[in-house]
């Protein structure tokens, strides 16, 4: 009996050896499992406040981009404005032409000549006050174009100065004690070095730079402007016909110059025979921003049609002495993309890290913006459709990363 209950007591020593042994693992096991949680935390923060700050600064680069396609939406459409000005002033002086030809013509008829007399004169009134009224107009909006130009340089100049500032701003509300660096060019070049090939500045005085928005402005201008061309009677043996237009030419400095000219004439038929032709001018009128014109252009085939009143209009065409300036607009560059669109953020303290990437990218859906010519439309800076997307870190961009961590 002795013996087996020194048996029993040397078992249970063992057994409390081997549970002191397992408590042991356990312990280590919790606590690794623990610090395993801490860590797996701490990197979704960072992860988080990396997200945060490459997706705001990508917001930001899309604002930028839609704020320069707005404001060249904006010179556009001051230009297309000053050509409606103008136009306008070539109409009324039409008018006025036509109605003064008109009483001279009927002012022996009684009645007749008095009604037109009466007509001559409100409508000579309406297009002297319209002439102030647009020289007005058309000297405001020439400042609203020098004022958009300016501002896109000022803003896309201060971006690049602003962008890291916000980027800190980001991190830095999470927390003080956060470290960042942003990247672009596959994680090697420090961010925002490759923003500024991202647009250039074109400028009017260049004669190919300023060739590219004056097609656009062309296509952009309303049917008034680009050819008031109608018939204002038409019987079997005679026609009224009625041509007009305005045209932009580019003077020495690089300023834009609206011109338009208007011009309407009786054409009847040869011996009630035959095709018209231009028989007696009864109106014409032209205008121009400031360099008055001595060749002759298309205005909507005025000299095509009405050849003697449009040599009468182009000979007595009236300038508003407006003196248009150069100015500039943005575009995006040609140089290679190479992520210049993109930026990669690094955001850690001393023992972990984590990455982020966004990018900022132009995408025009059918469904909701349809194209009549069912063109795919490419990158630019003419339409506020850039938006903001986080993407993955692709392999390239962790090679890069590897790389310039190494140096």
């Amino acid at each position: 009996m002795i013996a087996l209950g020194k048996s029993n007591t040397r078992i249970k020593g063992q057994t409390l050896i081997l549970m002191v042994g397992v408590l042991l693992l356990v312990s280590m096991l919790l606590f690794a499992v623990t610090d395993m949680g801490k860590h797996a935390r701490r990197q979704w923060y960072l992860q988080s406040v990396a997200d945060n700050a490459a997706y705001s600064a990508a917001v930001a680069m899309s604002r930028q981009m839609n704020f320069l396609a707005l404001t060249n939406r904006a010179l556009i459409g001051n230009q297309v404005a000053i050509a409606q000005w103008v136009g306008l002033a070539s109409y009324m002086s039409m008018l006025d032409r036509t109605a003064d030809n008109l009483e001279t013509v009927t002012s022996f008829i009684p009645y007749i000549g008095q009604i037109t007399r009466v007509l001559s004169t409100i409508l000579d009134r309406v297009e002297e006050a319209y002439q102030q009224l647009a020289r007005v107009l058309i000297r405001f909006q020439s400042a609203v174009i020098q004022g958009i130009s300016a501002a896109q340089r000022l803003l896309d100049a201060s971006f690049v100065l602003e962008l890291p500032l916000l980027i800190q701003d980001i991190v830095s509300k999470h927390s003080g004690d956060l470290s960042w660096e942003a990247y672009q060019g596959g994680g090697v070049v420090p961010f925002p070095t490759l923003w500024w090939r991202k647009t250039e500045v074109r400028k009017t005085s260049n004669e190919r730079q300023s060739k590219e928005l004056e097609e656009l402005t062309l296509k952009s201008l309303d049917p008034f402007s680009k050819s008031r061309g109608y018939n204002w009677i038409d019987v079997f043996t005679h026609k009224i016909i009625k041509r007009g237009g305005t045209e932009l030419s580019r003077n020495r400095n690089g300023g834009w110059d609206w011109h338009a000219l208007d011009s309407v004439s009786l054409h009847g038929r040869k011996w009630f025979v035959g095709s018209f032709r231009e028989q007696l001018p009864l109106g014409w009128g032209a205008k121009a921003q400031q360099q008055r014109r001595y060749h002759r252009s298309g205005y909507g085939a005025a000299f095509q049609s009405n050849s003697m009143s449009s040599r009468l209009g182009l000979a007595q065409m009236e300038s508003f002495n407006s003196n248009p300036q150069k100015f500039s607009y943005m575009r995006l560059s040609n140089f290679l993309k190479m992520g210049m669109d993109t930026v990669i953020i690094k955001v850690g303290d001393s023992n972990q890290v984590a990455y982020a990437k966004a990018k900022t990218h132009f995408s025009r859906p059918d469904k909701i913006f349809y194209r009549k010519d069912d063109l795919y439309e490419t990158d630019n800076l003419f339409n506020a459709l850039w938006e903001p997307q986080l993407t993955s870190i692709s392999y390239k961009d962790k090679t890069g990363i590897l790389g310039r961590d190494a140096l």
